[in-house]
């Protein structure tokens, strides 16, 4: 039977660590199996994210570590026009990014590095934990 877990934690210590993707933190609910073998059922008011504390009663604290993916990297631009050209093709696409202080963080998808190859938007493969938030048409 799965240990249910109904709230964040505020207590940062004796923590064990559960490794989930970034689609199942999008979500309210979840289960998942921690380090120790544990398994746990999610249950809580709304989504966390890599590095959240979650209180399972007892004084058991987990703490969740988000699976690292393939991700593209594009640099921030020192030129206006490439910084414009950025902006107004990712705002375009609605794809959700991460804004870091030298680089924008995008989900790897074939069409999107093709698309960004053939438009001249310089880019980098790299395996990093991708931090965005989930994609609302709420503006």
């Amino acid at each position: 039977m799965a240990l249910l877990i109904e709230r964040e934690a505020t207590a940062t210590t004796a923590s064990t660590e559960v490794r989930v993707d970034r689609h199942t933190l999008y979500k309210r609910r979840w289960r998942a199996t921690a380090e120790d073998g544990t398994e746990i059922a999610v249950n809580l008011d709304g989504p966390v994210a890599h590095g959240a504390y979650l209180e399972a009663g007892q004084g058991r604290v987990f703490v969740i570590s988000q699976d690292p993916e393939e991700v593209l990297v594009v640099p921030l631009p020192q030129k206006t026009e490439m910084a414009a050209k950025i902006g107004w093709y990712l705002g375009n696409q609605h794809l959700p990014v991460e804004i870091r202080e030298t680089e924008i963080i995008l989900e790897h998808i074939a069409t999107l590095a093709a698309s960004l190859d053939r438009i001249g938007i310089p880019y980098t493969l790299r395996t990093d934990v991708f931090r965005c938030k989930m994609h609302s048409h709420q503006h």
